[in-house]
């Protein structure tokens, strides 16, 4: 009895049984009992009343437009502009709409300008919009977004209510057909995601940008200069952020000096179940080597007398894919393995011939590898596929075949574009070179407004001259490129020391841990807002093994280098961008991510006082 009291009584007398207890023992039991009870129950009404209290400041000071956030993202989604279609220019319009019903654009329209794309026959256009509040300064901070999306095919039989999430919800939470994993299933039937293409990537991420632009547009008291910039393109080619800088250097020419830039790109997850929010210091670059592998033709009876195209550009992307020599580490991040993004031989009809001609070619995303160094592991894996390739035929003609076919076919070489101009230099002559590479240039430029169709008309037209070389590889370049950039230690002490006050701010008023790397993973425009010292000279590189670099495909380095814009990536939380299941998570996107955004600008615009 007395190791049973030691409980509280109010727990513990309704188990005590009445049989073999004075009735003067049992009241005081009883009584004891009920006063622990209320007690208790006080303390508790005090805990929760405390508890209420402490959510309830958090709420306040969690951002106060989330509502207007989520209609925004549920605007601008029900847009379609899938990246490459006129689609994009209907964008536009709607994003100049939605400026137009702020009253600071109705009382200066002049501040919004649409900026099109040079040469593009879609008629796409970028938006800046300039909200000055403080004119006199002339200091801005620039805010990044891209409104274009990757298409829809990939949703199936869904396809058609991508852009309307409303109606997807309405589907997939009726559907039977195991088409949502168990997590998304479960994130569907919360109701705390929104589900559709663009909802994560990256349309949530404007919505916020303008729902803050709109913050400090009716806000008397601001003092902020902003410069929104939204761009088409981006999912392609980066055309409209090119454009974007064209006209930003104009301003700057104005007077104008943007002291930072925050982008908005969504939160990657570094693994599966990654909760954790993030701000990115950098963005990770890109290189696209493309390879184009001649062969020795054959019959298909006589399979060793030959080497197959195909088969070249098999055993490379074998030696490619996931390859570590293309590791970058740096503070600890490391990045994503190169991958194949096509692989093709090119015969057009069916014979019993072997393929004579085949390209591939990669994506390959760095941290610090500059495009020289990538070529050369690109080149290393051509040799190892060429050694590997040579030495399996060898083996098969001595098991299949005789002697004398060892001498029938050579090992594949492998030539960089400047090898193979020296060899034609060596061949035809300077001259006569000269101009058979400038007019398979030229017409490989003008057939078609393709990139990768351009590098392989030009590579295929250069390499017919050397047909008695067969086999071998040809290694290029082809666009687009993006530099990796990242803060510097040194140069950036403030916007580092702004980083670490958002990560602080987020976990004291919003209890959310908000984590810094370096490096943004999913490649974004940021990349062309400064010039880091590893693409300081990228000229040289790029003429070397890239084609089309200021002939068809022209990079604004100049203007970059002017503008030299440090950049944060600061945006909402998702999941699955570019997938089928893509959603964008609703507290922090909406209440969290837009509050940090603001306290942002709020604070680079105390800096420029």
């Amino acid at each position: 009895m007395t190791r049973v009291l030691q409980e509280p009584f109010y727990l513990l007398s309704k188990h005590l049984p009445k049989r073999g207890l004075s009735r003067q023992t049992y009241s005081q039991i009883k009584r004891q009992s009920n006063r622990e009870k209320r007690l208790a129950e006080s303390r508790f009404a005090f805990f929760l009343q405390t508890k209420i209290e402490e959510a309830g400041m958090a709420m306040s000071e969690r951002y106060p437009h989330a509502k207007r956030v989520y209609q925004l993202t549920l605007e601008l989604m029900k847009q379609p502009s899938i990246s490459g279609t006129t689609q994009e220019r209907e964008m536009a319009d709607r994003i100049v709409a939605v400026l137009e019903r702020i009253p600071y654009y109705q009382a200066y329209p002049q501040h919004i300008k649409r900026v099109p794309l040079k040469g593009d026959s879609l008629g796409r256009e970028a938006v800046v919009a300039l909200l000055a509040k403080a004119p006199t300064t002339k200091k801005a901070t620039m805010l990044l977004s891209h409104f274009d999306v990757v298409g829809v095919d990939d949703f199936g039989m869904y396809k058609e209510d991508a852009f309307t999430p409303d109606l997807l919800k309405e589907k997939l939470l009726a559907e039977q057909e195991g088409y949502l994993d168990k997590d998304a299933r479960h994130e569907l039937e919360s109701n705390h995601y929104l589900f559709g293409r663009g909802s994560m990537d990256m349309k949530a991420g404007l919505a916020m940008q303008l729902s803050v632009l709109q913050d400090i547009a009716d806000d008397k008291d601001a003092k902020a200069n902003v410069c929104l910039v939204a761009v088409p393109d981006e999912e392609k080619l980066s055309m409209g952020m090119f454009a974007a800088i064209h006209e930003l250097k104009a301003m700057q020419e104005d007077g104008w000096n943007f002291q930072a830039c925050i982008c908005s790109e969504p939160n990657f997850s570094a693994y599966p179940n990654d909760w954790n929010k993030y701000i990115y210091t950098g963005s990770t670059g890109k290189l696209l080597p493309f390879i184009y592998c001649i062969g020795k033709e054959t019959h298909v009876g006589q399979p060793l007398e030959g080497i197959n195209a195909a088969v070249m550009a098999a055993q490379l992307a074998v030696e490619m894919e996931w390859s570590e020599r293309f590791s970058n580490k740096v503070d600890g991040e490391v990045s994503p393995s190169p991958t194949c993004l096509r692989i093709r031989d090119l015969k057009e009809t069916y014979d019993v011939q072997t393929p004579n001609e085949s390209y591939l070619f990669y994506n390959v995303l760095t941290l610090d590898s500059g495009p020289q160094e990538v070529m050369e592991r690109v080149k290393e894996a051509c040799n190892q596929a060429s050694t590997l390739i040579y030495e399996r035929l060898l083996r098969h003609r001595q098991a299949f075949g005789n002697e004398s076919l060892t001498a029938l076919v050579k090992q594949p070489k492998v030539y960089t574009l400047t090898d193979l101009y020296k060899l034609g230099v060596h061949k035809y002559g300077k001259h006569a070179f000269k101009d058979v590479y400038e007019e398979a240039l030229s017409e490989s430029v003008a057939e078609t407004a393709d990139y990768t169709t351009q590098t392989l008309a030009f590579a295929r037209r250069v390499s017919a001259h050397f047909l008695d070389r067969a086999p071998f590889y040809l290694l290029l370049l082809a666009p687009p490129y993006y530099p990796h950039v990242r803060l510097d230690q040194k140069q950036d002490q403030s916007l580092l020391a702004l980083v670490e006050e958002l990560k602080q701010v987020c976990a004291d008023q919003f209890g959310e841990r908000l984590v810094q790397k370096t490096f943004f993973p999913g490649l974004s425009d940021v990349s062309y807002c400064r010039v880091t010292r590893e693409a300081a000279a990228p000229d040289v590189a790029l003429k070397e093994h890239m084609p089309l670099y200021e002939r068809s495909y022209h990079i604004p380095l100049r203007e970059i280098a002017a503008l030299n814009i440090p950049t944060i990536n600061l945006g909402p939380f998702g999941k699955d961008a570019h997938k089928r299941t893509e959603r964008l998570e609703l507290t922090y996107s909406t209440e969290v991510a837009p509050a940090l955004l603001l306290h942002a600008v709020k604070r680079l615009a105390e800096q420029t006082d």
